[in-house]
């Protein structure tokens, strides 16, 4: 943890551009400033490599003095809380991606994916591990018996040319995202995995997390960037803010020294402003994060289960939203994203 007389110490610990995307909403509207952080500072090119995360993310967080990390994958924090770290949730990031998983015309169940291609973006994206824990349930081992191809192709569902991988039998199931999801289903492809019907109202994949010192000293600092970053979310969610939020991509794309995030897009139209993956609450239900512990134990990546208040410190979060939604000035904001959620189930 930073020193108390120092700056709040923020750090993505993805690389990806999209999640730095309510950090800089929040530096670029002055959330922070109103609502009382004075200082911090943010790390946002990646605290280390997704596939050694689970291992590595309190060493790291120790010794770069990190204070909040963003865009923790759930099952990260959760291993490392059976370890005995310092670490806690303290607020939602991203729920599973707007996608749907579709399969070649003669494979209609999940138990005929055994040895099957799937295609997603890279190792341990969201959409691996939305597939992965659904082969799981029905036996197939997600390591051993499927062959994953990787392509940017796949990334967020905006170029069209994965229809085509699908197609012509390059992949036997990928995933896709509106409105592309339309065409498959059109084409009478089979849908085999949809989050909203599997995770209703969202799984927590990505997390906040911060260190037991910054909960209990830097206690403002903590509920200042939690209000900051609700706001922020109302702002990603609200489809007036595309335009805005289409030059903020390709500004941070630009600034971007991985080869690969400067080629991807996100934010390609309205649809993709409103229905994204955020909780506009900032916050984690209990309910679903004990059905990812759940989840873990069953596919033997947490060795013990795990009580929700052993990982969980949602006070501060809980009592973010309450303030900022009890605004009369923020209620149009507020509205417009709980419209959002009435609309895309999310």
């Amino acid at each position: 943890m930073s020193g108390l007389d120092q700056p709040l110490l923020i750090a993505n610990s993805n690389y990806h551009v999209g999640q730095q995307t309510s950090v800089r909403v929040a530096e670029e509207q002055g959330y922070f400033r109103e609502e009382g952080l004075a200082a911090h500072v943010y790390e946002c090119r990646g605290l280390l490599p997704g596939l050694v995360e689970r291992e590595g993310l309190a060493l790291i967080m120790k010794e770069h003095g990190v204070d909040v990390a963003t865009a923790v994958d759930v099952g990260s924090i959760l291993y490392q809380r059976a370890q005995g770290a310092d670490l806690y949730v303290v607020g939602g990031w991203r729920y599973p991606p707007n996608l749907k998983f579709f399969a070649a015309k003669h494979l209609t169940d999940l138990r005929q994916l055994r040895g099957a291609r799937i295609g997603v973006r890279e190792p341990g994206d969201l959409g691996q591990l939305f597939i992965s824990n659904g082969l799981r349930k029905v036996g197939v081992d997600p390591r051993t018996e499927i062959e994953w191809v990787y392509d940017p192709v796949f990334s967020y569902g905006n170029d069209p040319t994965h229809l085509d991988m699908l197609r012509t039998g390059k992949v036997d199931a990928m995933t896709s995202q509106p409105p592309y999801t339309d065409v498959l289903q059109a084409e009478g492809f089979p849908l085999l995995l949809d989050p909203l019907v599997v995770y209703p109202g969202g799984r927590p994949d990505k997390v906040v997390v911060a260190t037991g010192r910054t909960i209990e000293q830097r206690a403002d600092d903590l509920a200042a960037f939690l209000r900051a970053n609700i706001r922020a979310f109302w702002f990603m969610r609200d489809v007036a803010n595309f335009p805005s939020l289409q030059d903020l991509e390709t500004r941070l794309r630009a600034q971007s020294h991985s080869d690969e995030e400067r080629r991807v897009r996100i934010i390609t139209g309205p649809h993709k402003v409103e229905g994204w993956t955020v909780p506009i609450t900032g916050g984690v239900s209990h309910e679903a994060l004990a059905g990812v512990v759940d989840e873990l134990v069953t596919a033997g990546e947490l060795e013990r289960p795990l009580a929700v208040e052993d990982v969980l410190r949602d006070g501060p979060v809980n009592e973010a939203y309450r303030v900022v939604s009890s605004r009369p000035e923020l209620r149009s904001a507020l509205a417009i994203a709980q419209a959002a959620v009435a609309k895309y189930g999310f």
